[in-house]
């Protein structure tokens, strides 16, 4: 199966310092939505068909019920996250997929939304996570080097993407 605009699956791999599962499981929450995910994504070396669809159905636009694919590595960069902080509690998900026409309406009201924002792409996501403290969370987010991460202490989230070469900001 193949997902607009990112490589075949069955070519993505992990990073070689990445600890390999036999399977990769994730538990996301939409406070927009109060819609949650919770269960396997990954399991005999191939990403699961329906579990993609109905993460993107999570992480549709909000604003308009738009719905893209989402990039699995994405999802593998949140897996790394909850295992390496031990925690089963969901993402709490403030923005998924964001569609051209919402991220055009939020970038006209805050110029601190980028106008080629990887969320148009199906490639970021801001969460936060009960029980962990954000400075804790974004930092190890920061450690897994999987693209980028932007702390934003005052909107109690943190931003993190998967670009090509890591990048952090505040």
């Amino acid at each position: 199966m193949a997902v607009a605009g990112t490589p075949s699956l069955a070519t993505l791999v992990l990073p070689k310092e990445a600890p390999r599962f036999s399977i990769r499981k994730l538990a996301l929450y939409n406070l927009h939505t109060e819609e949650t995910f919770e269960g396997i994504y990954w399991r005999e070396n191939a990403y699961d068909k329906k579990a993609l669809e109905r993460l993107a159905h999570v992480l549709r636009d909000r604003r308009n019920n738009k719905k893209h694919p989402i990039d699995p590595r994405l999802f593998d960069a949140l897996h790394r996250l909850q295992s390496k902080l031990g925690s089963k509690d969901p993402f709490q998900v403030i923005c998924g997929y964001r569609s051209p026409e919402t991220n055009a309406m939020l970038h006209k009201k805050n110029k601190g939304v980028s106008k080629n924002s990887l969320h148009v792409k199906g490639k970021a996501i801001d969460i936060n996570l009960d029980h962990v403290p954000l400075k804790e969370l974004s930092n190890a987010a920061r450690s897994l080097k999987a693209g980028g991460v932007g702390y934003y202490p005052k909107s109690n989230f943190i931003h993190v993407d998967i670009r090509p070469k890591p990048a952090f900001w505040s």
